[in-house]
């Protein structure tokens, strides 16, 4: 459904290179020149413009015309979809998740709104943060639940709360339940997910704010999922961050221990996000009015996900709440 010459001019704002964007879209260089004259011509305006080192750049309107076409390919793919939907047939919800929640929070959610709309088909799709925007801009889901910056200029979001990362260890580790320096941890061995996750990006974010690196520890683990991580941290192979929501069951059960670290204090923000004036923002709004039932609902108020996550907000100095309006 989207026109051939604004796939050109997508691919050339990514690509900065009318070669490349030939290449990719497998055409010829005159041809991807003459779609984007065309655009040009047609909205009256030029889109691009060469520096004094002939880097190509985006002109302002370029930037406008960038943003409202990446929504226009996002929702021309699933409404290319929805339309090839009998109409008899149950709406089919896209969604995407970091692992972390997507492993956890999530389907108290979906279970949730699925009981609310029982007809619903459901897609879950769990990767890192940056992929789910990439896989909202490809059209590929509808929304996604996220825990890093999503530009306005892009993307709606709404904040569903704040989560608090934690050095978590086994109850046998020797620091189990103590109060430290952070320079005490550097005797144990951090484990942690993978190169390539933004969890790992995270984590020496974290860690550089402390003046520490991964390099300060007796040794490291990298392995693929959190739930690894968390079964070598309780067989008391070593210590991690992580978040506490993720960990709350097993810190209540006594499977994990908390090491306190003096004057650490590290929070994430976890959003909804979607295309901006996307064609499915009802959609993601009427799934975001679940999220914010299930987390301030008393029949979840004793689950241990939900009251990490209202713990949060409560030490919070802020007072912030924990939706956006």
């Amino acid at each position: 459904m989207l026109d051939v010459r604004i796939d050109t001019f997508l691919s050339l704002c990514e690509t900065r290179s009318y070669t490349q964007t030939a290449s990719l879209l497998n055409i010829t260089q005159p041809a991807v020149t003459q779609h984007i004259k065309h655009l040009e011509n047609q909205y009256s305006t030029k889109l691009f413009y060469y520096d004094e080192k002939r880097r190509l750049h985006l002109t302002e309107h370029g930037k406008l015309l960038h943003r409202f076409a990446q929504t226009v390919k996002a929702d021309s793919v699933q409404i290319t979809e929805y339309l090839k939907t009998p109409e008899k047939e149950p709406e089919e919800i896209k969604i995407g998740s970091i692992v972390t929640i997507g492993e956890s929070l999530v389907p108290l959610i979906l279970a949730e709104y699925l009981r609310k709309y029982p007809d619903k088909k459901v897609y879950m799709y769990l990767d890192e943060a940056d992929t789910l925007l990439e896989q909202l801009k490809n059209g590929n889901i509808h929304f996604c639940v996220s825990d890093i910056y999503c530009p306005h200029t892009e993307y709606e979001s709404r904040e569903l709360f704040e989560c608090e990362t934690i050095c978590v260890c086994s109850p046998k580790h020797p620091l189990a339940e103590k109060t430290v320096n952070f320079e005490e941890l550097n005797s144990s061995r951090l484990i942690f997910r993978e190169s390539a996750t933004n969890s790992k990006r995270n984590l020496i974010k974290i860690l550089h704010e402390y003046n520490q690196d991964i390099t300060n520890f007796r040794s490291y683990v990298e392995i693929g999922t959190i739930n690894a991580v968390k079964k070598l941290v309780m067989e008391n192979t070593g210590i991690s961050f992580i978040y506490r929501f993720v960990v709350q069951d097993e810190l209540d059960d006594g499977l994990l221990s908390q090491i306190y670290i003096k004057n650490f204090l590290s929070k994430s923000r976890i959003n909804l996000a979607w295309m901006k004036n996307s064609f499915f923002t009802p959609l993601c709004l009427q799934f975001y009015d679940i999220c914010r039932q299930v987390l301030s609902s008393p029949d979840f108020s004793q689950k241990s996900i939900i009251k990490s996550i209202r713990g949060c907000q409560e030490t919070d100095c802020s007072n912030r709440e924990i939706f956006v309006p």
